[in-house]
């Protein structure tokens, strides 16, 4: 809007200061609040169960969920739970390690404030891909069309599309063996819903969220299956989404290529859960959704629809469309900016 004048609006020295004061009353403003009850309230049935495991006590399969997520699934690797990580045993062969260290003696954030590509598929269905004209405004958000890919971590590091300027140029040289990567967010609250649509999963009635950094996935089984089996043998095709083999059903058995295949984290894809430990994880993701201690005042006010039907595992199935073929090759503007990506990105 103001091309490349980073101070448009003429003030001197003294109003400057003035202005810079504000702003940062401002951001410690906001991070009170952000620390608040109101927003991190600690107030879920899992923290009700640490900090009184007899009173509030989790139940079978939601306890064997919990262990999963802090053994043989290893999920707690990135989201931390204020335990130790032991995906091995004394073998180093994965999984079916056990946490044997001790309890933190804080409140469990469940994220590493890091970053992964987990190697999701391209999702069509995201918005961004239909951005490529101007708008009202005359700004275009995506211009490159289906020859978006979202590098993530390294388009910021590039000062990419997209991206606000990198604040320290010496991180640039990182950028390759960024890309891809999402911040991890927390697991916290990932199954809060309205009461009118009590939970995330088919058959519901469920409330309809989407997962992941583009909402490739439909539902918390469909998340779980997903680390479960990405890289299980005779579930990736070469293919992208909408397009899974006949014969197979995509987020079942039939998981498309990634995104952006570098820099995979290969700590996941292949867990070797059953079925029924993918819902114990799921059954134990519900338990981290505050408001079971300290009810919210307005959680009944939504006024939206419940979805029903169909199945968890195939939850937004119906509403797949197929990814345009051929793909058009990622944009030069994002893959051939300097430095490059370590392999081509498709």
């Amino acid at each position: 809007m103001f091309g490349t004048n980073t101070m448009p609006i003429k003030l001197t020295s003294a109003e400057r200061s003035i202005a810079s004061d504000v702003y940062a009353h401002w951001a410690q403003s906001l991070d009170q609040y952000e620390t608040s009850p109101d927003v991190s309230a600690f107030s879920s049935k899992f923290d009700a169960f640490l900090h009184d495991p007899t009173a509030n006590p989790l139940s079978a399969d939601e306890m064997a969920g919990y262990n999963l997520f802090r053994g043989k699934a290893n999920c707690n690797s990135c989201h931390l739970d204020g335990r130790s990580t032991a995906p091995t045993p004394a073998n180093g062969t994965a999984p079916n390690g056990e946490d044997t260290g001790a309890a933190a003696d804080t409140k469990p954030v469940f994220t590493c404030f890091g970053s992964a590509n987990l190697g999701l598929p391209l999702n069509p269905r995201d918005a961004i891909y239909y951005q490529n004209t101007p708008d009202f405004f005359g700004f275009t958000a995506n211009p490159f069309g289906f020859g978006f890919r979202d590098l993530g971590l390294g388009t910021f590091l590039r000062s990419g599309p997209g991206s606000w300027a990198s604040p320290n140029d010496d991180w640039t040289q990182f950028a390759p063996t960024s890309d891809g990567q999402m911040q991890t967010s927390s697991a916290r609250n990932v199954a809060m819903v309205p009461p009118q649509c009590p939970t995330t999963e088919a058959p519901g009635p469920y409330f309809q969220k989407e997962f992941f950094h583009n909402g490739y996935i439909k539902s918390l089984k469909q998340l779980v299956h997903f680390y479960n089996t990405r890289d299980v043998k005779g579930f990736h095709f070469n293919v992208t989404s909408g397009h899974c083999p006949k014969g197979t059903v995509e987020k079942v058995n039939c998981w498309p290529n990634p995104e952006v295949p570098n820099n995979m984290d290969m700590t996941v894809g292949m867990l070797g859960l059953t079925d029924t430990e993918e819902n114990q994880i799921v059954a134990f993701l519900q338990t981290l959704s505050d408001g079971f201690t300290r009810p919210y005042p307005d959680i009944n006010t939504y006024t939206g629809v419940c979805m029903t039907g169909g199945t968890a595992a195939t939850q937004g199935n119906n509403t797949l469309i197929p990814t345009p073929t051929p793909l058009p090759p990622c944009a030069s503007a994002i893959c051939g900016v300097a430095p490059l990506p370590t392999m081509p990105i498709p």
